[in-house]
């Protein structure tokens, strides 16, 4: 249950390099190229096939993230819950703020997009009207982390490696390939969080450091090789007309997918495997909630949807990633200002909150 201060700056710059592939697979698949999405490329260039056969190395970000949470343990604090509380009111704050200055900007007619008592609700009760799935998912994972740490305490390495296998079966198995909606359909839910959660804690607990350091490059390949095969079965599942290649019950855009989960872990533990610390990089890393919570909750998708397919491949590209870096140091920066304006609740927060109470 490290503190973060304590981490080593190779999770923290994870948690940077996750985010932006978050950003990358959102406005690749919302925006610049929807036909990914839809594994229907029949008709469209080779950017976009590409782009649908690299998307493994792009869809980790969230597993990763929570692979993070695992490995370190989340030790549930009043401030800890507090601060996510004032993370999500501030964003969903921020969304109707958004829409005035659209409208003073453009000198249109101001309308929100809901009405005042909803705005209230949704600052207020953040975590129950926020409707953005990871944090739904993540606060359940938050509440549910004293009873896991429990469990992962109490279990000795042949049983927290049965708990696994059948977590699996039900994940996995059950839930991706045979599509089971009330077992885990998606990877979009507090199952696979908390599945992701226990290998997380296992590697920390039964991996040595010096196994992991020792097969940095090894995970690297198994990231790639794993990434690959996801690429391979997606674009040949994708032409449906060859027969012999198709794949059956394949799901690719599930983050229970057992190629996704191969290739976050793979790509986990080599992440992992490097040592070194950046005051620097801790600072940027401490944002990336916000970042996150900006891109989904508030400006969302619309301002790159007239630049989808406007340009030649290479330009495209460059778009592309161009834009994910300039929103994530946009985004930075208005994470910075969350930040100082919290800073008056938590100065009163430490002076007059008993130490029995923050623990």
């Amino acid at each position: 249950m490290t503190n973060r201060q304590d981490r080593d700056s190779n999770a923290e710059l994870l948690r940077i390099i996750c985010i932006l592939i978050i950003l990358l697979h959102h406005f690749c698949v919302h925006a610049l190229y929807p036909e990914v999405l839809q594994l229907n490329l029949y008709d469209f260039n080779w950017d976009s096939r590409f782009l649908l056969f690299i998307h493994a190395f792009l869809y980790i970000g969230v597993n990763c993230f929570i692979l993070i949470s695992g490995w370190y343990g989340i030790k549930p604090k009043w401030r800890s819950f507090l601060n996510l509380y004032l993370i999500y009111a501030f964003y969903n704050l921020l969304h109707p703020i958004k829409h005035i200055f659209k409208a003073l900007l453009l000198d249109n007619e101001f309308v929100l997009p809901y009405s005042v008592h909803d705005i209230i609700v949704r600052t207020l009760l953040p975590f129950s009207h926020g409707h953005l799935w990871f944090m739904d998912c993540y606060i359940g994972l938050f509440l549910t982390a004293p009873l896991l740490n429990a469990a992962i305490e109490h279990l000795n390495k042949q049983q927290h490696r049965y708990v696994l296998i059948l977590l699996t079966i039900a994940n996995v198995y059950l839930g991706d390939f045979w599509t089971m909606e009330l077992i885990n359909s998606s990877g979009f839910s507090l199952a696979n969080f908390v599945y992701l959660y226990l290998i997380g804690s296992y590697l920390h607990k039964y991996i040595s450091k010096e196994t992991i350091d020792s097969n940095r490059w090894r995970w690297f390949i198994a990231y790639i090789v794993f990434g690959c095969l996801w690429g391979v079965c997606s674009m040949t599942t994708a032409y449906k007309d060859i027969a012999l290649f198709h794949v059956p019950h394949w799901h690719a855009f599930t983050y229970n997918n057992l190629l996704i989960l191969l290739t976050a872990v793979s790509f986990f533990l080599f992440m992992m495997s490097w040592h070194f610390k950046s005051r620097f990089v801790n600072y940027m890393a401490a944002s990336t909630l916000g970042v996150y919570m900006l891109n989904e909750g508030v400006v969302k998708y619309g301002f790159l949807i007239p630049f989808a397919h406007q340009y030649q491949p290479i330009v495209q590209l460059a778009l592309w990633f161009g834009t994910a870096i300039a929103f994530f140091i946009v985004a930075i920066g208005v994470d910075q200002v969350r930040i100082l304006l919290s800073k008056p609740f938590w100065c009163l927060y430490d002076k007059y909150t008993k130490s029995h109470w923050q623990k």
